[in-house]
């Protein structure tokens, strides 16, 4: 016995091997190609088996070609574009003299609102480069043409807004351009002795920053500041109670409003402008109040009474220097 691999063995080929198509590139040959016009059918029968191509005479092909209709050669197609060319310059002139002598026709006129109006003329308008200085401003000249028109008197129409518009005019004896505050420091009303604190806090507060002094006037050391306040407001009036300029501003409620809206500093400031030191108050480094703008009376000394002899007698009456709590306005700061 052999091996396997001594064994011979034959092949025998099939007889429907695969062969490739007749388009394959192998099997394509271009010089068997023949012109259509080159064949022609043998019957005109509709079996299409029974067809076979047949080439055309070469007498047929020279007759083709003594045909007055066959193609030119481009030498005989050149030569007469050439031909041609002085007629046609001849009648583009025409036409344009035509056009030069008609009556153009009217220019339509663009519509203002237009889209493209409105971008032809934003293209146009010219871009200023860097910033305009403060005197050209618009609002600046409108302001200086209106003040030349008052002539030589240079008369203004313009003025700043008055603060005190709307505000009743009250205004306190002995003060009556200043910031006068009514309070109290007796505590016998908890609410009320706790508005006079916040007033007198917002108050003095804006006074010290805008550079004015306040006129507190305390009606429990003088009675005469509560006939002063009940006189100018009221009856039932209750204290804290402010008056600045001759107006009479309000009471706790009001003042705390302006103060956060920043309209008491306007007004203080208009005051301080319009009279200097902001009227007669306490102040404070006075050597002899100490800002309390009221001092001992110097005849009674403070007990209200007073000897006086009268026909050689002795009597005590009412000291007619100080108030009811036997105090008097201090010499030094009023």
């Amino acid at each position: 016995m052999g091996c396997a691999s001594s064994k011979r063995v034959e092949a025998t080929v099939a007889a429907d091997v695969y062969r490739p198509p007749p388009t394959s590139i192998s099997l394509f040959d271009v010089s068997k190609i023949e012109e259509p016009w080159m064949i022609i059918d043998a019957d005109h029968d509709d079996k299409p088996q029974d067809k076979k191509p047949q080439t055309l005479s070469l007498p047929i092909l020279d007759k083709l070609d003594s045909v007055e209709v066959a193609p030119k050669s481009w030498s005989e197609v050149s030569k007469a574009l050439e031909d041609l060319k002085p007629t046609l310059t001849d009648q583009k002139k025409v036409l344009d003299a035509k056009k030069v002598t008609s009556t153009p026709k009217p220019t339509p006129t663009p519509n203002p609102n237009s889209l493209q109006t409105v971008k032809k003329e934003a293209e146009e308008r010219p871009i200023s480069t860097g910033y305009r200085p403060v005197k050209d401003n618009s609002f600046i000249l409108w302001d200086r043409e209106n003040k030349n028109k008052g002539g030589d008197q240079g008369e203004r129409k313009w003025r700043p807004r008055d603060p005190f518009e709307g505000y009743v005019e009250k205004k306190p004896p002995g003060n009556e351009r200043g910031v006068v505050l009514y309070t109290t420091t007796l505590r016998g009303v908890r609410r009320t002795f706790e508005d006079c604190e916040t007033a007198r806090r917002v108050v003095e507060g804006h006074a010290v920053d805008v550079g004015v002094e306040v006129d507190e006037r305390d009606v429990a050391l003088h009675g005469e500041y509560l006939k002063e306040v009940k006189e100018m407001v009221g009856e039932e009036v209750v204290v804290p109670r402010l008056f600045i300029g001759g107006r009479y501003i309000g009471g706790v409620e009001e003042v705390v409003e302006l103060g956060e809206v920043g309209k008491l500093r306007e007004m203080m400031k208009w005051v301080a402008r319009r009279a200097e030191g902001g009227g007669k108050g306490g102040k404070r480094g006075c050597e002899g109040c100490g800002g309390a703008r009221f001092v001992p009376c110097l005849e009674c000394n403070g007990s209200c009474k007073v000897v006086v002899e009268e026909e050689e007698e002795k009597k005590v009456v009412r000291c007619g220097e100080c108030n009811e709590n036997g105090l008097m306005l201090c010499p030094l700061c009023h």
